[in-house]
């Protein structure tokens, strides 16, 4: 089962988020958003505001970066 962490719950993941919960083989375990009120609908997913925090606590698998396009690079390396 892969372990997956999802950071910024904004527009693009309200398409992601239900194609996690549709795969047999993948678990969406935590979700991160600087802005809280973006994860009220999910309290299902730990919940994190602070990416640095997600990263320490969780063992993910794949990070589902839904962020701006220009933030990508950052968050991808900091996970790697």
């Amino acid at each position: 089962m892969l372990k997956i962490g999802l950071v910024g719950v904004g527009g693009i993941s309200g398409a992601h988020i239900p194609g996690w919960e549709n795969m047999k083989e993948a678990e969406l375990v935590a979700i991160c958003d600087v802005r809280p009120e973006q994860m009220e609908k999910y309290p299902q997913y730990r919940q994190y505001t602070d990416f640095d925090e997600m990263l320490e606590k969780e063992k993910i698998d794949i990070l589902d970066i839904c962020l701006p396009t220009y933030l990508h690079v950052d968050f991808a390396v900091k996970a790697m």
